[in-house]
């Protein structure tokens, strides 16, 4: 009751003008969701929707088909899978309510981030906040084009940070668990959760930290795995983590300046790409550990999320959503303009990139209407990947310089 209570409070002291921000997000996205989705990543939503309903949770996992995802999305699909089946929801229906939780996610995102900027900042800097989550244009193709649950993803992510900022560990664990079982990239906020640890050292901090998530993840991922409930997750993990060895799977960050798909095997100077991936990324989290002091956990957050998505290979375009959202949280604190230009161009780029990775599979490898289609921003995009690439990873650069320069001020 007090939650609910906590609301309807927070709801009716929302200023009008959010109010109207946030029903202009959730209407765009509503009409947008019309456009086909990414057909590889929606048409698995559907197939799994139905597997699940029809074979059961402990049957669903299987060598003959490709089901290789963590089990946490699995229970939403499980429900969408059961209310199909009791409402009769047409095919093309179930394909616009299979994109509904990654819409109500970034309105929730956009709802959360303007309580917390409120709390610190003008009530214009929390609805400019709110703004570039919920009017992001990057963000609305995500989940009301592609279908994709980052969103989800992302929320969880953020409510593990926010529980840590407020030392609720248990909590604060169990979101992380959550999290990692929706997508295992949720490991992005690791280096933020042991850093945290480190400083304030216990083994009841230990426990705490570690236990809550050890247990979520075994014990939702129990009814996928009833005969080998430890090794069953462990293996799952282990082959999505060895489906895309590869540098760059089409994501323009520091690996897109060498190439896309390219094997992270591939030797330079006696090392692998791979390595040398994880070696940038540990030099990344010496020179943070060294410079923390000052920043907020958020800051850190942003840090974290932004290295996993430009340093290691094996990344996804789409691997950049949380690094945004946490990069809008640290907006206020840091108060540059070349900061916030950096962060809308980083955007920009964001959208280009799922643009045309969109269009790459759905419109030309699967000779899919062509809706979205430009050929002249397409060939730019195809000609000048490596480029792309690269102004990203500047603006990787120049972002972490000013959240690392402005750390006196970074706190929430």
């Amino acid at each position: 009751m007090q939650v609910i209570e906590k609301i309807k409070k927070g709801i009716t002291n929302l200023d009008n003008i959010f109010l109207i921000i946030i029903l202009l997000g959730f209407f765009i996205r509503i009409y947008l969701s019309f456009l086909p989705g990414f057909k590889f990543d929606i048409g698995t939503w559907f197939a799994w929707a139905i597997r699940l309903n029809e074979v059961g949770l402990s049957q669903f996992y299987s060598d003959q088909i490709w089901t290789n995802y963590t089990p946490g999305y699995l229970y939403i699909l499980k429900i969408l899978g059961f209310l199909k089946n009791l409402l009769k929801f047409p095919d093309q229906i179930f394909y616009l309510i299979l994109k509904l939780p990654a819409i109500f996610s970034e309105i929730i995102l956009g709802y959360f981030i303007y309580c917390l900027v409120r709390k610190n900042y003008s009530i214009f800097t929390a609805r400019f906040s709110a703004a570039l989550v919920l009017l992001n244009p990057a963000f609305i193709f995500n989940s009301a084009v592609w279908g994709q649950i980052d969103g989800l993803l992302t929320l969880f992510m953020l409510l593990t940070i926010y529980y840590l900022n407020k030392k609720r560990s248990i909590l604060s664990s169990i979101f992380l668990g959550l999290a990692f079982l929706i997508k295992p990239q949720a490991i992005a906020i690791l280096p933020v959760v042991v850093l945290i640890l480190i400083k304030k050292f216990s083994v009841t901090n230990l426990l705490k930290l570690s236990l809550p998530t050890i247990l979520i993840v075994f014990l939702l991922s129990l009814p996928f795995f009833v005969s080998t409930p430890i090794r069953g997750i462990l293996e799952l993990i282990l082959k999505m983590i060895s489906d895309y060895s590869y540098t760059s799977a089409f994501a323009y960050n520091l690996w897109g300046i060498v190439g896309f798909w390219i094997s992270d095997s591939d030797q330079w100077f006696s090392f692998s790409y791979q390595s040398f991936g994880l070696i940038l990324l540990g030099i990344f989290w010496l020179i943070v550990l060294f410079t923390h002091k000052g920043l907020s956990i958020y800051s850190l957050a942003a840090l974290a999320t932004l290295s996993f998505f430009f340093l290691p290979t094996r990344v996804h375009e789409r691997y950049l959503y949380p690094a945004l959202i946490f990069l809008i949280l640290c907006l206020p604190q840091i108060k540059s303009k070349i900061f916030l230009v950096a962060l809308i161009v980083l955007n920009l780029i964001h959208l280009l990139n799922l643009y045309h990775v969109y269009v790459y599979y759905n419109e030309l490898y699967l000779n899919s209407a062509k809706i979205l289609y430009n050929a002249i921003l397409y060939s730019l995009l195809e000609a000048q990947t490596k480029i792309l690439s690269l102004i990203s990873t500047i603006l990787f650069v120049i972002i972490t310089f000013y959240i690392i320069k402005n750390k006196d001020v970074s706190k929430n």
